[in-house]
C-alpha cells in the first residue's frame, strides 16, 4: 500500500468514525437506554452499583405499575453526540429521586356513596324476591384547599447523574466497542 493510499483510507475510517459518533451512536445509546429502564422496571428494582429493590407500596402488587403510563413515557432525545433520557409524567422525578415535604392540595368536590337494596327480579320458593346490594351515589362535597405532607420513598428507575448505573454504561461500551471495531475492519 502506498502513503497516499494509507492517508486515504485513514481520512475515509475518520470520516466513518465521526458520521457514527454523530448520527448513528446516540439512537443505539438510546435505545439500550430505554431497555435498561424497561428492566427496571420488570425487575422491580434498579440495576446501579449493586441492585436496588423498590420498596413495596401498600395496595400490593407490582410497584410503580398501575396503568404502566409511567413506564411508556420514558422516552430519549438525541443530538450530536449525545442521548438524554426523559420523562415527562409529573410524579417521575419524585419517584426517580424520592421526595418528602408538603405539597398543596386544590380545591375540589368528594363524591359520597351510599349502599342500597336493589330488587334482582329473581324470586326464592318461598315468593321473596332476592335483593342486591349497590353502591350508589347519594351527593358530593366540596373539600376546600389545604397543604398537606408527603413522604414519597425513591423507586429510582432511571441513572442520574449523581448516581449511575454501570451496567447501563456497560452495555452501551459493549456496543460502541463492536461497532468501532467493526467500521475498522471494513
Amino acid at each position: 500500500m502506498q502513503p497516499e493510499e494509507f492517508s486515504k483510507l485513514i481520512d475515509k475510517k475518520a470520516s466513518e468514525l465521526r458520521t457514527y459518533a454523530e448520527t448513528r451512536f446516540p439512537s443505539k445509546a438510546g435505545n439500550i437506554a430505554l431497555r435498561f429502564v424497561n428492566g427496571n422496571f420488570r425487575a422491580q428494582g434498579f440495576q446501579g452499583t449493586t441492585f436496588k429493590k423498590w420498596k413495596p407500596n401498600k395496595r400490593g402488587g407490582t410497584v410503580l405499575v398501575k396503568t404502566g403510563q409511567l413506564r411508556a413515557a420514558t422516552f430519549f432525545t438525541s443530538q450530536n453526540g449525545q442521548v438524554t433520557i426523559k420523562n415527562h409524567m409529573k410524579y417521575a422525578k419524585a419517584h426517580n429521586e424520592g421526595f418528602n415535604g408538603t405539597v398543596l392540595v386544590k380545591s375540589h368536590s368528594r363524591n359520597k356513596y351510599s349502599k342500597t337494596q336493589v330488587g334482582t327480579g329473581k324470586f326464592s320458593k318461598a315468593g321473596k324476591e332476592r335483593m342486591r346490594t349497590m353502591t350508589m351515589k347519594s351527593g358530593e362535597m366540596q373539600v376546600r384547599a389545604h397543604t398537606r405532607k408527603m413522604k414519597i420513598a425513591q423507586r429510582q428507575f432511571i441513572p442520574t447523574e449523581n448516581s449511575r448505573s454501570p451496567v447501563l454504561e456497560n452495555a452501551v461500551l459493549r456496543e460502541v466497542t463492536r461497532d468501532i471495531k467493526q467500521i475498522l475492519n471494513k
